[in-house]
């Protein structure tokens, strides 16, 4: 059961990743540096950026299944409600595509309400959930070769955030401008899928 999920949790970050690998090549139209990746969402190929938030929601829930049994703690169990909210983020921003940017702020759709909202709930649930699991990583048994590594993409995850609301912080108001956003929101999503994957390496390595 543990390696299974481990599986999935490993899996689902890699294929998270991948997708948006192919997503460069496939949309060249978007200029990374100034495009979110919720926007690969729309148009062409959009399944694909879906599939990549699915993908990594998978991930969150395997990772969930990996360390349930693990961590008992009062930090470690917070942890897993927060990735649990992680998981429902993702979720919910693959079925509820973001509007595009140059409708600007104003009558936003349904759907990009809810992926106001996915981003609301999915964001804060990871960044969090990383802090408090690796913390409660620190002294599980199996994963101390990948703590130093958890540590670095935590802190990539919280750095990468901070660079992002500082360019949406930049933006002047009613301005479909994102700025340099493009490279920090891809950072972020890089660290999130490497911080899944490193965490079920250890399991997924286990006998």
């Amino acid at each position: 059961m543990n390696r299974k999920a481990a599986g999935l949790a490993f899996a689902g970050g890699l294929l998270a990743l991948l997708l948006l690998a192919a997503l460069h090549v496939l949309r060249p139209d978007l200029e990374p540096s100034s495009h979110v990746i919720s926007e690969y969402a729309l148009g062409l190929h959009a399944w694909l950026m879906a599939a990549s938030f699915l993908a990594l929601a998978a991930g969150c829930a395997g990772t969930l299944a990996v360390l349930f049994p693990r961590l008992t703690t009062t930090a470690g169990r917070a942890g897993l409600i927060s990735m649990s909210a992680a998981a429902v983020g993702l979720t919910l921003a693959a079925f509820y595509p973001m509007d595009p940017i140059a409708t600007g702020h104003t009558n936003p759709s349904f759907s990009g309400q809810m992926h106001g909202v996915a981003a609301m709930i999915g964001n804060p649930g990871f960044m969090i959930g990383a802090v408090l699991l690796t913390i409660a990583l620190r002294r599980t048994s199996g994963w101390a070769e990948v703590f130093v590594p958890l540590v670095v993409a935590t802190i990539l995850i919280w750095l990468s955030f901070a660079f992002m609301m500082t360019a949406i912080a930049g933006m002047s108001e009613g301005s479909t401008d994102m700025g340099a956003i493009g490279w920090p929101n891809r950072l972020l999503w890089a660290a999130y899928c490497s911080w899944v994957m490193l965490v079920a390496w250890p399991a997924l390595k286990s006998r």
